[in-house]
């Protein structure tokens, strides 16, 4: 615990001073389009707990995501998954399909407002990173695709409970609900860039709570 504190207090550190950064991404009036939640949950049935980005249209028209194309008014949640689906990497709408169908208490997150600008590059950083490894697990992936396109940065790092720990420096939504998506709107992504597909994700990783 002696060693782990002063590793805390360095993350923290780095954390406030990414969030002074010159903010790049934020929106208001007309150039704003969405709202992104970079989101953490830790259950019984996950150890390391999870994170993932979600994404709501504020629109009337319909955005694109990734390979995922969002009606006005509807919600998308994006994660990277392994040990729950055969097919790794890229999956829209898991976490809000489990959201709505199993227990969510205990789920923290933090609020960005998008502009167009800024949602073109989540929207391309989601295309072009779609895979999973040990390195490079749903920490990693939601942190990455949240830096696309929010001013308030988080580091990398490889436990999810580290995302929890800079949500909470970054200031957490009070009240957050996502949207129940219908099932042919679970999908996973195949491929990556302009040629990236989707297709229905299977019915393994909705079988349990996130």
């Amino acid at each position: 615990m002696k060693h782990f504190k002063p590793v805390l207090a360095l993350l923290l550190a780095l954390i406030l001073a990414l969030s002074v950064l010159p903010v790049a991404f934020a929106a208001s009036g007309d150039d704003y389009v969405a709202d992104m939640y970079l989101c953490f949950r830790q259950s019984n049935a996950s150890v390391f707990g999870h994170a993932w980005v979600y994404i709501e249209n504020r629109t009337d028209e319909t955005l694109q995501v990734g390979a995922y194309r969002l009606p006005p008014n509807q919600g998308v949640s994006v994660g990277s998954f392994a040990f729950r689906s055969r097919a790794l990497g890229t999956h829209y709408n898991v976490e809000a399909w489990c959201g709505n169908h199993y227990p969510m208490g205990g789920t923290v997150a933090t609020r960005q407002a998008l502009s167009r600008s800024a949602l073109q590059s989540v929207s391309n950083k989601l295309l072009n990173t779609n895979f999973w490894g040990v390195f490079f697990n749903c920490a990693a992936f939601a942190a990455t695709i949240w830096n696309a396109g929010s001013s308030k940065k988080v580091i990398p790092l490889l436990f999810p409970i580290f995302v929890k720990l800079q949500i909470q420096a970054h200031g957490t939504v009070g009240s957050f609900k996502m949207y129940s998506p219908s099932r042919d709107q679970v999908v996973k992504q195949n491929g990556t860039g302009s040629g990236a597909t989707l297709s229905r994700c299977p019915d393994g990783p909705l079988q349990k709570e996130i």
